[in-house]
């Protein structure tokens, strides 16, 4: 797995819980680590805008550098599909997946970015190039790791919601 970059950007399962709930993280400060690929394919402009706007809405702030309380990053994966039966018969799906990290700001991600913390939303799909089911994906797993840290290793929630027809 390629080095992380660190970027400044302008199981089990969980549920998750309503924004009323106790926010642990509320107020602290955050930067976002990419993969190297990632920042260089231009793949981190997909990736970054719908997860600094769930942070926002977590009222966590951005800063630069090392007095970030966490890092957060993401991860994303998916498969070639297969045929799977749904209500309306048999179709193509491909499995999607989004984590996302949270981790302490002294925490050094291994190389293979793995989180100390984190959430991955899955969702099967017709088509896994929807920028708009990955805006989602990456919305509900950050929501949801945000609400649930600090707990330790990734766990999972579904990500069906995200589906679009």
């Amino acid at each position: 797995m390629p080095p992380l970059s660190r970027i400044v950007v302008v199981g089990a399962t969980l549920a998750v819980t309503s924004p009323a709930a106790a926010a642990p993280l509320d107020g602290k400060s955050y930067i976002i680590e990419l993969s190297s690929p990632q920042f260089s394919s231009g793949y981190g402009e997909y990736l970054v805008p719908p997860l600094v706007k769930a942070l926002r809405k977590e009222r966590l702030r951005q800063t630069t550098g090392t007095e970030a309380d966490i890092v957060v990053n993401v991860l994303t994966a998916s498969d070639v599909g297969q045929w799977m039966n749904t209500a309306e018969g048999r179709a193509w799906l491909y499995s999607v997946s989004v984590t996302v990290g949270v981790s302490p700001g002294t925490y050094t991600l291994p190389h293979d970015g793995t989180p100390a913390f984190g959430v991955r939303a899955d969702l099967g799909t017709p088509n896994p190039d929807r920028e708009d089911e990955l805006s989602c994906l990456i919305g509900l797993a950050a929501r949801t790791a945000i609400r649930n840290y600090p707990a330790e290793g990734v766990f999972t929630t579904d990500g069906q919601s995200c589906l679009r027809k």
